[in-house]
């Protein structure tokens, strides 16, 4: 006598890969931690602050570009006008974790260096680190606190880029490779919902 086998409906099968896929974490997300939305952490952790507008917007493949006009440098200011800002989202991948922007908005950016002679950078500490232009004072109160802040920073006039602070460790850790893996739990998701409904055919 055969064994009895389990038949259970490719709904059910394709309904539950799609929830576990839901309820894993990618490893960019779970790098978040409370104090990252917090001014002082990113100041901390950024190595330049601007305030600026939203000025071109160039869509890739798996990231896009922004043009950011600065009006304003608050922390380690660079004698240009524009900016670039990349953001691992594009025209066929989307990075949960990765700031959003819109042309024409103005924003108070906390930024790490990617290429400063390209005028290249990110977003520090992912998404918290775009912050309305409201920010301004108490961005501005806490580099006192922290030592940061020089009158006339804003100009950026003398184009001198600050060291870092003594005992500041560093950026928070960041996956490049993040698109790749939120693709990878995807395919193996939607492979492993083929495959068990095969099985139950």
């Amino acid at each position: 006598m055969k064994p009895k086998t389990l038949k259970l409906s490719p709904i059910f099968l394709i309904t539950l890969a799609l929830c576990l896929l839901s309820l894993t974490a990618s490893p960019a997300a779970a790098m978040l931690i409370p104090e990252a939305a917090e001014i002082p952490y990113q100041v901390n952790h950024s190595d330049r602050i601007a305030i600026g507008t939203v000025s071109d917007i160039q869509l890739h493949y798996d990231y896009t570009i922004f043009t950011i006009t600065v009006e304003e440098w608050l922390y380690n200011p660079m004698p240009v006008e524009t900016i670039k800002v990349r953001t691992e989202t594009g025209k066929y991948v989307w990075t949960e974790d990765q700031p959003e922007f819109e042309e024409n908005e103005e924003v108070l950016l906390m930024l790490k260096d990617i290429d400063p002679e390209d005028r290249l950078f990110k977003v520090s500490v992912h998404f918290p680190g775009k912050r309305p232009v409201s920010d301004r004072e108490a961005v501005i109160e806490e580099l006192k606190v922290q030592g940061k802040w020089q009158e006339g920073n804003e100009t950026g006039e003398d184009g001198v880029e600050g060291e870092p602070e003594e005992g500041d460790t560093g950026s928070v850790p960041e996956s490049e490779s993040t698109p790749f893996v939120n693709s990878v739990w995807v395919l193996v998701a939607v492979i492993g919902a083929v495959f068990a409904i095969r099985r139950v055919e």
